[in-house]
């Protein structure tokens, strides 16, 4: 291809009048030296990782570990309960390494709950992948980072509750200098944080904000989706960048004793509006969800948890819209469910609306703010001696709410 582009090159000159030899000759020397120039230059150890790792999933006796490289790399997490003695773990999918790539994600599996582990994550580089022929470059080596898995009856933890951020580092950091000496045990970011992602390059480096300022490699991070992210090019690529719990942006976990249900809302707009050019259906998902939320509340873990806490992030209740899709497929089994609150977002409003005030809402319902920093606000769920609580604050550290649950 490159020289029959330089030979068609070299008669188009010579036909306008320049000697063809010397220009052929100049051009193939050139092609040569470029071709030259492109090949893959070794990047050195301390440029290889793009980003901290994150922590993911934390269910089953395992969790999963993510992060992102700026070159193609063969990745693997080295663990123990003691930096002296560790094993590897690698992504095998039916018996090859996942590798050459720039997103990594390696689940560590069969742990102790209750158990401190401490890991780092290594990558090197891959410098060529042929059939074969493999070349490879140095090796990065993150800082050791610990976790530690919640056992079945732990009945204390304590967890932040972000969102609608719209990307703005400003409220981020505002509301996180707020929180940032409580000693938390995981993360919410509760929709509408990593808004209408454009590009992989636009949503990893908000992610990498977000991860990095919550500690998010020592404490797992879980993330609703909230509208927003439903929006724009790198949309359905979004959820690569995280590891939902059993694969679905809706889920239930348990942290301890306490059972926690995270719902996907979809859109704010009907399927049939124009803005979605018929490339949705969330009413399918609601209905989805639906058989969901049958199941999980007759469910072992639900029944046996001695809290419930409810998550997702357009509210049923106090949504103040013609349009709640969410109420019409899931109202009927919400009214029967114990959870000891909901807390949700998207209205840009702090509310508060105790049990039985809004529209026969059955549990409290809270309601975080906006991304402005004038409205914006950050929750702490605890729960110690068997009491629960949630405190709301703002982004100027005045204390919006202290529920009694």
């Amino acid at each position: 291809m490159t020289i029959r582009t330089i030979s068609h090159c070299a008669v188009l000159l010579c036909w306008i009048g320049i000697g063809a030899i010397p220009v052929y000759a100049f051009s193939a020397q050139t092609s040569v030296e470029a071709t030259s120039e492109l090949k893959k230059q070794p990047q050195p150890a301390e440029k290889i990782f793009r980003m901290k790792p994150y922590l993911q999933n934390p269910t089953g006796n395992g969790i999963t570990i993510m992060w992102q490289t700026t070159v193609p790399t063969y990745s693997w997490v080295e663990y123990g309960t003691d930096k002296e003695n560790l094993q590897r773990a690698r992504t095998l999918v039916d018996g090859q390494v996942i590798c050459n790539g720039l997103q990594n994600k390696i689940r560590l599996s069969d742990l102790k709950p209750g158990q401190t582990y401490y890991y780092r994550v290594c990558s090197q580089e891959i410098l060529l992948y042929e059939g074969y022929k493999k070349e490879f470059g140095e090796t990065a080596r993150s800082d050791f980072y610990s976790f530690t898995l919640p056992d079945a009856g732990e009945d204390e933890f304590t967890a932040l509750i972000f969102n609608d951020l719209h990307q703005q580092s400003n409220t981020l950091q505002a509301l996180y200098s707020q929180v940032k000496d409580i000693d938390y045990d995981f993360v919410v970011f509760n929709g509408d944080c990593i808004d209408d992602p454009a590009t992989h390059e636009q949503a990893t480096r908000y992610l990498t904000e977000l991860t990095e300022t919550v500690g998010a490699s020592s404490v797992p991070a879980f993330f609703i989706r909230g509208n927003h992210e439903i929006r724009n090019a790198y949309s359905i690529g979004l959820r690569n960048l995280f590891d939902y719990v059993n694969d679905k942006t809706y889920n239930a976990f348990s942290w301890g004793d306490t059972r926690f249900v995270t719902l996907d809302c979809g859109e704010d707009k009907p399927d049939t509006h124009w803005v979605y050019y018929g490339l949705n259906d969330f009413s399918g998902l609601r209905a989805e969800q639906a058989d969901f939320l049958k199941e999980e509340l007759s469910s072992k873990p639900f029944k046996k948890a001695k809290r419930h806490v409810l998550m997702h992030h357009i509210p049923v209740y106090g949504l103040d819209s013609d349009f709640n899709p969410c109420r019409d497929a899931w109202e009927k089994l919400l009214k029967k469910a114990p959870f000891d609150v909901s807390l949700n977002a998207h209205t840009h409003r702090f509310a508060y609306h105790p049990a039985g005030s809004k529209e026969g809402n059955t549990y409290p319902v809270v309601i975080g703010g906006g991304y402005k920093l004038d409205e914006a606000t950050v929750m702490v769920l605890r729960k110690k001696a068997g009491r629960m609580s949630l405190t709301v604050l703002n982004a100027q550290g005045e204390e919006l709410l202290k529920l009694d649950l």
